[in-house]
């Protein structure tokens, strides 16, 4: 994200709301809930989420937070050079959390669909909704791998690429199209690597 707030940040704002999962769960759902509901503003978006939270009060610093979060967010779907950024730990925080942080992101991009009215999509769309859904049950790594490290850096492109594709589809501006047909293969080489499938 390029506000002030960092991973942890946003983490820690929602760490009390154990339903909310995490802070990647949570971008994962607002990305989901865009795509799926073009017409919707930052206030349902909140209201959603807050009902999805159970959270009975809500401070006036939780929302400057769902707001930086909202408005990044939106920013970089609308980007013409597709500078949606994944709320995700640093490359250097340990591969177990990364691949783990990166499966809720996926798992809370699919629900957010579901709190939507997602419309008709392309058979292309279905194809990577599919993969999204495979990369939500990615199982941990019991251990650091190099090449397992190189493939879950590109399998985090392909997710960010899918997400705004996706959202393209239903919401289609005037920008350049999303290709993601070379990475998907990606999703199936991270799981034959060592970590398994829950």
């Amino acid at each position: 994200m390029d506000s002030n707030f960092t991973f942890d940040d946003y983490a820690a704002a929602l760490q009390p709301f154990s339903q909310l999962e995490s802070a990647s769960f949570v971008q994962g759902m607002l990305v989901g809930y865009l795509s799926a509901s073009p017409d919707s503003t930052e206030a349902q978006w909140i209201k959603q989420l807050v009902d999805e939270g159970g959270i009975s009060k809500v401070k006036e610093s939780f929302l400057v937070i769902l707001h930086a979060l909202y408005t990044e967010t939106l920013a970089g779907l609308n980007s013409e050079s597709c500078d949606l950024n994944l709320l995700l730990p640093d490359d250097d925080a340990p591969i177990t959390r990364r691949v783990d942080h990166l499966a809720q992101w996926c798992e809370g991009f699919m629900y957010g669909l579901g709190l939507g009215e997602l419309g008709e999509v392309s058979r292309e769309v279905t194809e990577v909704l599919n993969d999204l859904a495979d990369i939500a049950m990615l199982a941990l790594p019991e251990q650091e791998d190099e090449q397992l490290n190189d493939s879950l850096i590109e399998l985090v492109e392909f997710v960010r690429m899918a997400a705004i594709m996706i959202y393209d589809e239903q919401n289609p501006i005037a920008k350049p199209k999303i290709e993601v047909d070379e990475q998907q293969a990606l999703v199936a080489e991270l799981q034959t690597a060592k970590p398994t499938l829950h």
